[in-house]
């Protein structure tokens, strides 16, 4: 037992790296592709300056001749360099614009499926680093050597809940690809995209299935006593449980301070 609870222990932490480094991808993604969609409704906007190339350019050039300047860089090569941005940003603007007459039309659409994987892969973040939310009545209900098997069986139901939070994610998720068969891949897509909609609602039974995994394994180390219970568990939600470090706030008046 102890070497197979090792083993999913490291398998945990590979998933959590993994995990993290597609929620960096994702935000970087979403936030990229939502900052070129403002970026081309601000420069096809009718009477707007930022839809003037000349103007944008012109202004790129300036905040780059003076970013060069705050570097030290006054000479007339760092001007060249400035007004050379200024020109760049004026034709990738105009380029920009010309290249794509629709504009991102499929932007919110799909930002709005990353937000969903987002979203759960960033609960299993969450459940791996013990930042979930929970309610710490057990430890202060039942004596302290039977708190940690409530707290385990309680770390066992959720996961059961998640298991069929994650059946019923299986389902949906079935019936978006079935449909997306059945018309050839020309339906059940994201709006603007050919993005098919199971990819978005995949989300819900990898995070489900994510999160009943570490909640077992949770309920599991609980139960061997390896977890450490107990304590203002909104304290250990943002990690400053047991923290050293002294308090800001000042000390309470005792009774010789008052007289």
């Amino acid at each position: 037992m102890t070497a197979l609870l090792a083993l999913l222990s490291r398998f945990d932490e590979a998933l959590f790296q993994v995990e993290r480094a597609v929620v960096a991808t994702m935000l970087g993604c979403m936030g990229g592709i939502v900052f070129l969609d403002v970026c081309y409704r601000v420069s096809t906007r009718t009477g707007s300056l930022l839809a003037n190339p000349l103007f944008v350019g012109g202004v790129a050039a300036i905040v780059g001749v003076l970013a060069l300047r705050t570097r030290g860089d006054s000479s007339p090569a760092g001007l060249a360099k400035g007004a050379g941005i200024g020109v760049a940003v004026g034709l990738g603007q105009f380029a920009f614009v010309r290249l794509l007459p629709n504009g991102l039309v499929w932007s919110q659409t799909f930002a709005l499926a990353l937000t969903l994987w987002l979203g759960l892969v960033g609960a299993s973040l969450a459940a791996h680093d013990g930042r979930h939310l929970a309610l710490d009545v057990g430890t202060k209900l039942w004596p302290k050597d039977v708190a940690p098997k409530m707290v385990a069986i309680g770390h066992f139901v959720t996961a059961a809940f998640c298991l069929l939070l994650c059946y019923l994610g299986v389902r949906s998720t079935a019936e978006h690809y079935e449909l997306w068969q059945a018309t050839d891949h020309a339906g059940a897509t994201l709006s603007g995209t050919g993005i098919p909609t199971w990819f978005a609602t995949l989300a819900i039974p990898y995070g489900t299935l994510a999160l009943a995994f570490r909640f077992k394994l949770e309920g599991i180390r609980t139960w061997r006593g390896e977890v450490e219970i107990g304590g203002d568990d909104t304290l250990k939600q943002l990690g400053i449980a047991g923290s050293s470090a002294p308090s800001t706030f000042p000390p309470a008046p005792t009774e010789s301070t008052l007289r």
